[in-house]
C-alpha cells in the first residue's frame, strides 16, 4: 500500500499558528516513518542537503468543529496524529503530557491532525476539503 498522508488544520487559526501546527505535524510523521524521507542530496558542488518528503504532503483547512469528527473517521487509518490545543496552551512537554492525561480523548481540542493510509480511506474521509489558503 502506498501511503498518502494529509494535514488538517482549522482553517480559522491564525497563518502563523497554521505554518507552526504543519511543521509540527509533519516532524511526527518523519518520527514514526522515516522512510518516507529521503536521503542527503549533493548539489553541483558537492554542498549535501539534507534529505526532504519523498511523499506529497497536503495541507487542508476544514472548520475547527469539524476536527473531532474527522479524527474519529480515521480511528482505523494506520497514521491518525492529533495536534490538541493543550499543545498550544502547554508552557512545555510535561505540562502537555499532564493536561491530556487529565481529560479524557472527547475533552481536548483539536487544532491540526495529520491522517495516513491508503489513498481510497484518505480521500473517503477528507476528499472534498479544499488546500489550505
Amino acid at each position: 500500500m502506498s501511503l498518502k498522508p494529509v494535514i488538517i488544520l482549522d482553517e480559522a487559526l491564525p497563518t502563523g499558528l497554521k505554518a507552526n501546527f504543519s511543521a509540527v505535524m509533519a516532524m511526527s510523521l518523519g518520527k514514526l516513518r522515516p522512510d518516507l524521507v529521503g536521503a542527503d542530496t549533493p548539489t553541483g558542488d558537492e554542498v549535501s542537503l539534507a534529505g526532504i518528503t519523498t511523499v506529497a504532503l497536503p495541507v487542508l483547512g476544514a472548520p475547527g468543529e469539524d476536527l473531532p469528527v474527522l479524527f474519529e473517521k480515521a480511528a482505523d487509518l494506520p497514521i491518525r496524529l492529533a495536534y490538541m490545543r493543550a499543545a498550544f496552551e502547554a508552557r512545555d512537554y510535561d505540562d502537555y503530557t499532564a493536561r491530556i492525561a487529565a481529560e479524557p480523548l472527547a475533552g481536548h481540542a483539536p487544532q491540526a491532525l495529520l491522517i495516513a493510509g491508503s489513498r481510497k480511506a484518505v480521500d473517503r474521509i477528507c476528499g472534498r476539503l479544499p488546500l489550505l489558503r
